[in-house]
Parts: C-alpha cells; sequence; structure tokens
C-alpha cells in the first residue's frame, strides 16, 4: 500500500468518512453492514492487542482475513513495547490490510493502567517510538488516533507534530481528553488549531451525529468519524449526493430516513453476516444488541423487540422477521424516522 494513501484519497473526495473502531461492535459484519449502505467510507476494525497478533494465531486469522466489501480496511492496534507493534504490523500486512492505526485514545482505566491507550498521550517518547518502529517496519502507512489530552495539561500540537515526525501519515483527534472519557461535549477547537501546524490529514471525532452534521463542525478538518451514532443506522454516513436523486425528498434535515422494509432488509442482512463469523451462542448474544437498536426509531414493534433480545438462532430471528413483514405489509414502504408508522 502507498504511504501516501490518504493524500491520494483527499485528491478524490473532498473529505474523508470513516467508522470508528469500536469494542465489542465493529467486527466483519458491522462493517460490512455499514458499507453495504454507505460504501465511501474508510472502516476501522475493533482495537486488538498488538501482542495478541504476535502470541495467538487463533486470534489473527479470527480477526485480520476480511470481505472484499470491507476494503479498504483499517486494523487498529494498541500496546506499549514498540517492538511488538513492529512484530504484529508484519503479520497484520500479509492479510492486505490497507493500513495500521495506533490506539492512543481508549480512555478505559485497566488499558491505562496497563501503560496502553491514551496513556500514550503522557509517555510521549513511547508514543513516538511506537509510530516510528510501525513506520519503518512495514510498507503500510500508519495513521494514529488519540484524544485533545491526557487530563488538560499536555500539548496537543508538539504531541502530533512528533508523530507526524515520526513517521504518521493521519491523525484522528477526539474532541475531550482522556479523563474526561465521553462526558461532556466533544470540543474541536483545538483540532482545528492544530490542523494548521500539520501537513498530514487530520479527523476529528466525538458527538458527531450523521454526515449533515458533520458538514457543519468539519471547517478546516479533512474528514470525520463516527462511532456509537452508527448504531442501528448504518445511513448515518449519508448526504444526498451519496444516493440517486429521486431519493432525496427523503431526506428530513438532510437526514436520510429508510423505510421499514429497508431497516428490515438492513436486519437480516447484518444477522446473517455475522452468523458467518460467529458459532451460535455468541452470535445470539451479540445480534440481540444490534436488532433491537435497529427498530430504535419504530414505536409499533415494542412485543417484537422483546423477542429480538432473546432471540436464540438466525432461523428465530428471521421468523420474528418474517412475522413483523406480515403484520405492516401495508406500511413496509413509509418511514418510521417520520412517524409515517404509528
Amino acid at each position: 500500500m502507498n504511504k501516501n494513501f490518504w493524500n491520494e484519497q483527499l485528491e478524490k473526495h473532498e473529505k474523508l468518512c470513516f467508522l470508528a473502531p469500536m469494542d465489542g461492535y465493529g467486527d466483519s459484519a458491522y462493517r460490512q453492514s455499514m458499507k453495504r449502505i454507505s460504501p465511501h467510507i474508510y472502516c476501522i476494525s475493533e482495537f486488538y492487542s498488538a501482542d495478541g497478533l504476535v502470541h495467538s494465531k487463533f486470534l489473527a486469522e479470527s480477526v485480520l482475513p476480511h470481505q472484499e466489501i470491507e476494503k479498504p480496511l483499517i486494523i487498529q492496534i494498541f500496546w506499549k513495547d514498540p517492538l511488538k507493534f513492529a512484530e504484529a504490523a508484519k503479520i497484520i500486512a500479509t492479510y492486505w490490510i490497507a493500513w495500521i492505526d495506533v490506539n492512543m485514545w481508549c480512555p478505559a482505566k485497566k488499558v491505562v493502567r496497563s501503560g496502553h491507550g491514551s496513556s500514550l498521550l503522557i509517555n510521549e517518547q513511547t508514543a513516538f517510538d511506537i509510530v516510528k518502529a510501525l513506520d519503518e517496519a512495514t510498507d503500510l502507512p500508519i495513521s494514529v488516533k488519540t484524544r485533545l489530552s491526557f487530563d488538560g495539561n499536555q500539548d496537543l500540537i508538539a504531541f502530533a507534530q512528533w508523530l507526524q515526525k515520526a513517521g504518521a501519515k493521519l491523525i484522528t483527534i477526539h474532541g475531550r481528553t482522556a479523563k474526561q472519557a465521553y462526558t461532556w461535549r466533544a470540543d474541536f477547537t483545538n483540532i482545528y488549531e492544530l490542523k494548521k501546524n500539520l501537513d498530514i490529514p487530520v479527523i476529528c471525532n466525538g458527538d458527531v451525529e450523521n454526515y449533515t452534521d458533520w458538514i457543519s463542525k468539519v471547517w478546516n478538518l479533512d474528514g470525520f468519524m463516527i462511532g456509537r451514532r452508527s448504531f442501528w443506522n448504518p445511513w448515518c454516513f449519508l448526504a444526498p449526493g451519496h444516493v440517486n436523486s429521486e431519493l432525496h425528498k427523503y431526506f428530513h434535515g438532510n437526514v436520510y430516513q429508510p423505510t421499514l422494509k429497508e431497516i428490515l432488509e438492513a436486519m437480516e442482512f447484518h444477522a446473517s453476516k455475522l452468523v458467518q463469523i460467529k458459532w451460535e451462542r455468541k452470535w445470539s448474544l451479540e445480534i440481540r444488541k444490534h436488532l433491537v437498536q435497529y427498530l430504535k426509531s419504530f414505536p409499533g414493534v415494542k412485543d417484537y423487540r422483546k423477542r429480538l433480545v432473546t432471540t436464540e438462532s438466525f432461523d428465530d430471528t428471521q421468523e420474528t422477521l418474517r412475522e413483523i413483514e406480515k403484520q405492516f405489509q401495508t406500511e413496509l414502504e413509509k418511514r418510521p424516522g417520520l412517524g409515517e408508522i404509528l
């Protein structure tokens, strides 16, 4: 992969749209579900331990293979030993991955106590050594996701400039400090200033609701990343320019509102992809959290939601979806998000 990949992408697309890395959510099935609706986005994997990828062939063979629809795929890794990162990079490169992202953002206490994630904001030399080791170990481009600072006392611009010097080709900033975690509102003020001081693309993340919301916040930045707001809503990455002109009228406040039929199709697609990669008991536990969220904007299926949170198999899920289709067969082309189904 060309290390100038991002600059080439920006020549093709004015701005870049990313699915954020989300532990427990961003597996292959989730990524395929997002790309099916929004093929223009770039997907980042769940974050994996560099040490785990090096020492567990099972882990590598479970999480690194991916489908054509997911490409170009980014793999995010975390750890604290630069040499272990370099070893992991060589393994990742054998799986046709597009590039590697370094997790310097996770604020979870157990991650920070272990010297990983956002703790690298205060272990700066280790952070720089990690990026340098990765850049020297592989031809894949290296990017970093981090935060405004650890606790408000670190210099974001200086930190990011050193990451760029070490070899980072793109940087994503979550608009909160590590101490804030997910409280308070994300603040992009310092990210706008950072962009003026870097030569590489800068991406923002945090409290971005959808493509339209992002347009109001992007200013001088090169793109945005959506994580939790994509739950149940693979349409959040769409702008009118991404769809056929006949569908423009279904954008309410410049946000696309899917039909009930489209929602049910998305649910079945997601479930079918997840069952291909997870054994049934694990599948049933994981798909439940996704299915109920797809129906979040649809008040008419309370009883069905109860069944979906206890589904035990793909057959059970399909049966429930068929029953919803049958009950609402005259309303499948209506749009729950517009209040067309009561």
